[in-house]
């Protein structure tokens, strides 16, 4: 294939591995370019002194409603770096009782699947629990145009609106959104948050089923990434960033990189916002391409913290893989990260490994790590006080984790050819409703796959949407499905 209709894929996160894959798999040729030594983006482990082995940077969950990641997974041959909840199961833990209330799904049609087990539930009142039927049924009968109305108000404003008492939306409701878009319920976009439920918790219903990973996440998907991008014939090159876009004629065809020029007929963007911004700007750079810059940094994004704790043995009861801390502003999750991973992973661990994801961390970033701990202690020990001794104790911070879904952002994302001047468009910050995870990063790259492969003719790509499976990749997993783990 002549040079010139090349593919040239800008960044190796998730959205630039399934874009390019993508592409490789219906016959483009494709160059894929990483500034980093590893494939993956944020979804990596580092090094932290004094350890013998990387550990991920952040707690990393995933849900059977990924169906774009878990195909991106299965053609890579990774199914085993992930069990899938064969029901979905929630605990919820009041800190100062020690007490444990379970969420699961049950045998009633969505959205009442969880009905059953939440009205047991002890960590919500009486009164909460029938308030939320009301905002269960504003849910199930909101239409998408609705939806999408709602992007100007706060989701707590909704809330409200909707009969939700204040413990109903501090225990139930704040925590889901914080875990699923880094943001609280003050500041979410109503039109996000309400996605994010009719999609996902009251979805389907094996939807929120939760998937866990059983080893480190740069061990397993970087590789992984790695050998099929080989297979399908995609050039790979790491530690080599962009430098600027080459334009000629009013058009990007290629991109500059300290080794030079590397020509191309079309050009992706899959990079964070600050450097997808400063690529789109400069003195030759369209209108349109200027107006998405300016977008995407209204958009901007909000921090994540990864704390990682590690005891001289287990911290949660047996059967408890994880629990959402009612009431806690910081250690909103304790996730028994030894348990998730397989046992020949646990190797170089310097003692149980208890990971909180402090999501929307952005007003913690200032707190000095012998703080966290205070907090940490404080929690555990109030909820389990014969939990054993810490022997090791970090903090992460990443400061610009997700995009920030805040009021009006709905508007402010992209599609993927808004940039015009042949670029096209395929960050996680795309105007494809999901936020900024696995699943979102996922969807996107392959949204500007698909726009792409049908600029070019494949008329099968012309109307793919990204709820569609992709159609060269296995399908996801649904409960009970051959070749995937479950627990």
């Amino acid at each position: 294939m002549a040079a010139d209709s090349r593919v040239v894929v800008v960044g190796g996160g998730l959205a630039g591995c399934a874009c390019a894959l993508g592409l490789a798999g219906r016959g483009v040729e494709v160059t894929l370019l990483e500034a980093g030594s590893t494939l993956g983006g944020r979804v990596q482990s580092v090094n932290l002194k004094g350890m013998e082995r990387g550990i991920d940077n952040s707690q990393h969950a995933a849900f059977r409603v990924y169906g774009r990641f878990l195909q991106l997974l299965a053609t890579c041959d990774a199914r085993e770096i992930i069990k899938l909840q064969k029901r979905t199961t929630l605990p919820y833990l009041e800190v100062e009782k020690g007490r444990i209330s379970i969420v699961q799904s049950g045998r009633l049609p969505p959205p009442n699947h969880l009905a059953v087990s939440l009205m047991k539930a002890k960590f919500l009142s009486l009164g909460d629990k029938l308030a939320m039927q009301k905002a269960v049924k504003a849910l199930q009968r909101m239409s998408e145009e609705k939806r999408r109305s709602l992007d100007d108000t706060p989701f707590i404003e909704w809330l409200q609106e909707n009969g939700q008492t204040e413990r109903a939306i501090r225990r139930f409701w704040d925590p889901l959104v914080k875990a699923a878009l880094n943001i609280d319920s003050e500041q979410a976009s109503t039109s996000v948050a309400c996605f994010l439920f009719r999609r996902g918790l009251f979805g389907d219903p094996d939807a929120f089923d939760v998937g866990s990973f059983t080893s480190d996440l740069s061990d397993s998907i970087s590789p992984a990434l790695r050998r099929t991008l080989a297979r399908t014939g995609v050039e790979v090159r790491t530690s080599l960033p962009v430098t600027g876009l080459f334009r000629e004629e009013g058009r990007v065809a290629g991109v500059m990189t300290r080794e030079g020029l590397l020509t191309a007929s079309s050009v992706v963007l899959c990079t964070p916002i600050a450097a997808t911004a400063r690529l789109l700007t400069g003195a030759e750079a369209s209108v349109a391409s200027h107006e998405v810059a300016a977008r995407l940094a209204r958009l901007g994004n909000t921090a994540l913290i990864g704390i990682h704790a590690f005891h001289e043995g287990p911290v949660l009861p047996s059967g408890i893989p994880f629990v959402t801390c009612c009431d806690e502003p910081l250690i909103q999750m304790l996730f028994d990260r030894t348990g998730e991973l397989d046992e020949q992973n646990r190797e170089g661990l310097p003692g149980h490994w208890i990971s909180v994801a402090v999501s929307y961390a952005d007003p913690y970033l200032d707190w000095d790590d012998e703080l966290m701990r205070t907090e940490y202690e404080r929690v555990v020990y109030a909820a389990f006080p014969d939990a054993p001794t810490i022997t090791e104790f970090h903090v992460i911070r990443v400061k610009r984790a997700t995009t920030a879904l805040t009021v009006g952002s709905q508007r402010l994302r992209p599609d993927p050819s808004d940039a015009g001047e042949g670029v096209i468009l395929g960050g996680d910050w795309l105007d494809i409703d999901w936020p900024s995870t696995m699943e979102g990063a996922t969807r996107a790259g392959l949204s500007a796959a698909a726009t792409i492969l049908g600029h070019r003719g494949d008329s099968l790509m012309r109307g793919w949407q990204h709820d569609d499976d992709w159609p060269d990749w296995p399908e996801p997993p649904r409960r009970g499905a051959e070749g995937w783990r479950e627990w």
